[in-house]
């Protein structure tokens, strides 16, 4: 659909065929809203914040500036992890979302993994909030815990414990700091702790691949989405992190997006 589609199906609560079907003339204030979103679209806030929901693996999402909103290379991700686990651990499955954002990693990992025990971790408790209403909307707030707090505070009191997951996945800030000002102008609109990935787009995982495994079951494995161009920079950093076993793959364009890794 267009955004102008997109934009009325939502004032009108129909669906695109209605629009046209069923012509129905707007009323002033349906009018007026139509305008109030026309403008906030030109002032480059994104279409989805505007409707404040997104479609993420066939799922309903609230998003709004205290998330990322989810893309569909995403979902490339999310249909890897679940050919992978299903062929090596079942559904019983302990899953550790790294800066889960508005949930929807962990949320469509629950919805087809309905035995799955979740943990999603976010150092922003903003962006923990909107994950939470989304396990509610999407009825897996069951399988989910939320945790506010970043990785290296998750290991440090975790690490003893021995807390173990088959998965741990994220969709990290990877873009380089000096890159962030020639982002489109809606991307400029979304959380900056969600895009920020330090000086070269590697911070995070830095600190995620040094520690992961620590946390991994025998089997278990790694999956994130990266940039593009960090492929040769990830690998080395995997490697020397004694992850011997990994695979990048592309996204629709062909572009390495993401991996999957396992420990020795």
């Amino acid at each position: 659909m267009t955004e102008k589609e997109l934009m009325l199906t939502a004032i009108l609560e129909c669906d695109r065929s209605n629009l046209y079907a069923q012509p129905t003339p707007l009323s002033a204030q349906q009018t007026e809203k139509l305008q109030d979103m026309e403008e906030r679209r030109r002032r480059n806030e994104p279409l989805q914040y505007i409707l404040r929901t997104t479609d993420f693996f066939g799922l309903k999402f609230k998003v709004d500036p205290r998330v990322l909103i989810p893309r569909p290379e995403t979902e490339l991700l999310v249909e890897k992890i679940i050919e992978f686990s299903s062929r090596q651990h079942g559904a019983q499955l302990r899953i550790l979302d790294v800066g889960t954002g508005s949930g929807n990693i962990a949320i469509a990992l629950a919805k087809s993994f309905i035995q799955a025990r979740i943990v999603a971790m976010d150092i922003s408790s903003d962006a923990l909030n909107v994950a939470r209403e989304n396990a509610r909307i999407n009825c897996v707030n069951h399988q989910v815990d939320f945790v506010h707090c970043d990785f290296m505070e998750f290991a440090e009191n975790y690490r003893e414990a021995e807390k173990r997951f088959d998965i741990i996945v994220s969709n990290p800030p990877y873009i380089a700091t000096p890159l962030l000002a020639t982002l489109p102008l809606d991307v400029k609109e979304e959380p900056n702790l969600a895009l920020d990935g330090g000086e070269d787009g590697l911070d995070f995982y830095r600190v995620l691949i040094g520690h992961a495994k620590y946390f991994l079951n025998d089997g278990g494995f790694l999956a994130c989405e990266i940039a593009d161009g960090q492929k040769k920079s990830l690998t080395q950093l995997l490697a020397d992190n004694h992850f011997t076993n990994f695979t990048f793959y592309n996204d629709f364009r062909e572009t390495p997006r993401f991996f999957l890794a396992q420990a020795i």
